[in-house]
């Protein structure tokens, strides 16, 4: 669907809640670790013990158990300056650049107190692109939606804060009910099937093609994505 993959560079995964982002994320972080890649997830809103359950819960359903990931848990403020020493002492002791995943981008500690929440994320996505540039390493940043896009199509301005999430990511791409373009179509209805039909959009490629879906079969019980 990426024409090649991940490469170095910003990546913005956003939907509303209860839509498994950071499931889907951390799917994407065991495979990814599964081949012998390092991934740093820096979780800020789970704790430790919750990103591991959520593998614990998919590996009961696809048997395979990921090392390589190194998790940094928000028990203090995590911000773009911490994530940068964090992935530089990664590479000096392991020799090793490690994919890097934010969850969530919106709860980052402010760059400036001074500033404005949107203004931060700003700082915060142009400094997360420039560590994915210096380290030469995907940095996956998981983003929460505007409450008014709930039930809407997603879009490029359906990110929480979208100045730079828009202008300055490399790949956006957004989840979204199946059936939410339909004018008849009922959120909590769809959020009640089980599986969740979700949609994966890809809102922004620079490496490639927009606008392209794939669609899968999201088990909240399992924690667990399967492709269509």
């Amino acid at each position: 669907l990426l024409e090649g993959g991940l490469y170095e560079g910003l990546y913005c995964v956003g939907a509303i809640s209860s839509l498994g982002k950071t499931t889907f994320v951390t799917q994407i972080a065991d495979q990814i670790a599964a081949q012998g890649t390092d991934v740093l997830i820096f979780s800020i809103e789970m704790s430790r013990w919750e990103i591991i359950s959520k593998s614990i819960s998919s590996d009961t359903v696809i048997e395979s158990i990921a090392s390589n990931i190194y998790i940094v848990e928000g028990t203090g403020p995590i911000g773009v300056e911490l994530i940068r020493k964090t992935v530089e002492n990664h590479l000096k002791y392991t020799g090793k650049a490690p994919v890097v995943i934010i969850d969530y981008l919106q709860i980052l500690y402010p760059v400036n107190e001074r500033l404005t929440e949107k203004q931060n994320t700003d700082r915060s996505v142009i400094e997360l692109k420039r560590i994915s540039r210096d380290f030469k390493t995907p940095v996956i940043a998981i983003s929460s939606f505007n409450r008014e896009n709930y039930k809407s199509v997603v879009s490029m301005q359906s990110f929480k804060e979208s100045g730079a999430i828009e202008y300055s990511s490399d790949v956006l791409i957004g989840l979204q009910l199946k059936g939410t373009d339909q004018g008849n179509f009922d959120v909590n209805e769809a959020k009640s099937r089980n599986p969740r039909e979700i949609e994966l959009v890809v809102l922004k490629n620079r490496n490639g093609r927009t606008g392209i879906k794939m669609e899968f079969d999201y088990y909240a019980m399992y924690n667990y994505f399967k492709e269509k």
